[in-house]
């Protein structure tokens, strides 16, 4: 039973996308209410897939059930710090009325970044016809204009009417007419400002970070807008990466709204959430300690650019949750139908892969421990290894195609040259600098480098906004002067507690697969594939457990290394497929026995508070305490 609710989630999940670009290629209102309900069909079987995993697991296994109430407590705690910011920044916030006498020139109490007032009103009434103009004087273009007045409003009002796909541009005004039933002598517009969109270039929303390419991206193929590459592409079609991860985002604005927030991020919300859980079940099923996967979970869920990456419209997130997945399934052995723990791990390989192009070390990954830490002869592991590469490629080759055929005929017609255009999208990133720029560390001076991110790098803001708090304020002025404190911030930074493990953990782990190798096959047969392979299959769980830490590590950071050399850039979140790995590998120093249980009692304590420290809201607070961990 459970195994068919948790295989209808992900068809319902496949369904909502195909029929999304079904939608994408014809417009239909039929079609959107088809998205509608598919959305709550995904909803309520994913619903019914955790809690009827929850209640198998607590019947099954009476002993475990501390294990499991803690990983769901973590989940939980996690998934309501989403709710608690998902909706900040909005998409626009609703200002001050403007208010005065008709005839007169009326300004926004409400100021705009360049200090003008957000909007200027005109207006005039000659007889019972009464004419306003609006301007758009600051620097946020504006949205949803009303007028108010105290008699009856007929005519065409505001045209074109300013609408979140067609707002009115800083600069630009927009007057309206009516017909008034009484004469009038004020009036009352209201109005709101958007925050998450560009005024450079109309129509591209977001806020945090890379959200304003893949916000338009989304909506592109909600709203079925077919991409080139030409110097007169649509500015919202990014081929450089597939496309699942701004379909989901998509599928997420046509349960929630076009242009709302909640719609953007509340996939990668949902995916990043339960990537906790997937690390948790990864972590119990190599090691077999409740303990160890506890505590992998808890490390996951502090680390500051996962929660940040999965707060918003985002690519890596999803990548990872789907990458988990398939690990998940191998592990777990789970079978469907007459489909294996390889063929599931594929299909969700390649899922990852349409997600995000850089998926492939998380597939080069998967072979690695397949081919040298799978049980079995040296021919079943190669051949279970080309089963899952064959699944891969068969899964992303006709997603892709299937988009390409759909999407972008005129662009990219098929899969090779879109792989060829993301290759060279690749290359073009570093045009005209001498070295693998990236981004630049503005406190240091430095760029950001690979060498940089396992180091120290200073904490990258994807969005930051300050306010001013008078602690002494008398007759509304201030006495003493004022302090400046962070309002909203995502930042972009590892959880240095957890990344600087790894010169603790990964050679500890080496030389211990080191000894058992040399206690289990001391001959030199051990570094032939047969012998390293049954040699590594009879690992105790604990190590076993670590291996992978370390066979993850390596490939979700060592390419980026040979990347950086190559004079490729190399931003710092490139590091998140790293995260899980560090988490592991960190909860197997913290677990040894000789590790005093206090010392990891005031490791993880120190972990949360740096965790704390960068989240991104924390107007629950006082202003004092916040003023003070200002940064």
């Amino acid at each position: 039973m459970l195994g068919l609710l948790v295989a209808a989630t992900f068809v319902l999940l496949a369904c909502l996308v195909l029929v999304i670009f079904i939608h994408a290629a014809s417009p239909s209102n039929l079609l959107l209410l088809l998205i509608d309900i598919l959305g709550a069909g995904l909803g309520g079987f994913a619903v019914a897939s955790i809690l009827a995993g929850a209640l198998y697991s607590w019947r099954a296994y009476p002993q475990h059930r501390k294990a499991m109430m803690f990983i769901v407590a973590i989940t939980l705690v996690t998934l309501l710090a989403h709710s608690y910011i998902i909706g900040n920044p909005p998409a626009s916030n609703s200002r001050t009325p403007v208010t005065g006498a008709v005839g007169s020139q009326l300004t926004s109490s409400d100021k705009g970044d360049n200090g003008n007032p957000l909007v200027t009103v005109n207006s005039s009434l000659e007889g019972q016809q009464l004419s306003v103009t609006v301007m758009a004087s600051g620097s946020s273009a504006i949205v949803d204009v009303n007028l108010q007045v105290k008699s009856q409003l007929t005519g065409a009002g505001f045209s074109p009417a300013p609408t979140f796909s067609s707002p009115l541009e800083p600069g630009s005004s927009v007057t309206g007419t009516w017909t008034v039933g009484s004469p009038v002598t004020n009036l009352s517009l209201t109005y709101q400002s958007l925050n998450c969109y560009k005024t450079s270039a109309p129509s591209e929303y977001g806020c945090i970070m890379d959200e304003i390419f893949y916000v338009p991206e989304g909506m592109a193929i909600l709203n079925g807008q077919h991409c080139s590459t030409g110097n007169d592409a649509p500015t919202d079609c990014h081929l450089e990466h597939p496309y699942l991860v701004p379909a989901l985002f998509a599928a997420g604005m046509a349960v929630f709204g076009e242009f709302s927030v909640v719609g953007w991020r509340f996939m990668p919300v949902i995916l990043g959430t339960f990537s906790i859980p997937l690390l948790f079940g990864i972590a119990w099923k190599l090691s077999g300690s409740k303990k160890i996967a506890c505590i992998s979970a808890t490390l996951l869920s502090l680390d500051v650019m996962f929660f940040s990456q999965s707060s918003a419209a985002l690519l890596d997130v999803p990548m990872i949750f789907f990458s988990l997945a398939a690990f998940f399934a191998y592990f777990a052995g789970l079978k469907v139908w007459k489909f294996d723990k390889y063929v599931l791990a594929g299909v969700l390989l390649g899922v990852a892969g349409l997600a995000k192009e850089t998926a492939i070390f998380m597939v080069l990954a998967f072979l690695t421990w397949v081919v040298f830490f799978d049980e079995g002869s040296r021919k079943g592991r190669v051949y279970s290894a080309l089963k899952v590469t064959l699944v891969v490629a068969l899964v992303f080759s006709a997603g892709l195609q299937a988009y390409d055929s759909t999407m972008t005929t005129s662009a990219v017609p098929t899969i090779f040259q879109h792989l060829k255009y993301i290759l060279t999208y690749g290359e073009s990133l570093n045009a005209g600098c001498p070295w693998a720029c990236g981004w630049k560390d503005t406190n240091l001076g430095t760029y950001i480098t690979p060498f940089s991110w396992v180091t120290y790098y200073s904490p990258v803001a994807y969005y930051l906004t300050s306010v001013s708090v008078c602690p002494n304020s008398v007759n509304g002025v201030c006495q003493g002067g004022a302090y400046t404190m962070v309002g909203l911030a995502y930042y972009g930074v590892t959880n240095f507690l957890e990344t600087w493990t790894i010169y603790v953990w990964i050679p500890l782990v080496a030389y211990a697969l080191y000894r058992h190798l040399r206690r289990g096959q001391p001959s030199l047969e051990q570094f032939g594939f047969e012998g390293v392979g049954s040699g590594f299959a009879t690992l105790p769980g604990d190590l076993k457990f670590a291996a992978f830490a370390l066979v993850l590590f390596i490939w979700s950071y060592v390419p980026y290394l040979v990347l950086f050399f190559a004079v490729r850039v190399t931003y710092p979140f490139y590091f998140l497929p790293a995260v899980p790995a560090v988490a592991m590998g960190c909860t197997y120093w913290l677990t040894r026995n000789w590790f005093p249980r206090w010392l990891m009692a005031v490791y993880l304590a120190m972990a949360f508070v740096f965790f704390f420290i960068y989240f991104p809201e924390k107007g629950f607070l006082p202003d004092w305490l916040r003023v003070i961990i200002a940064h």
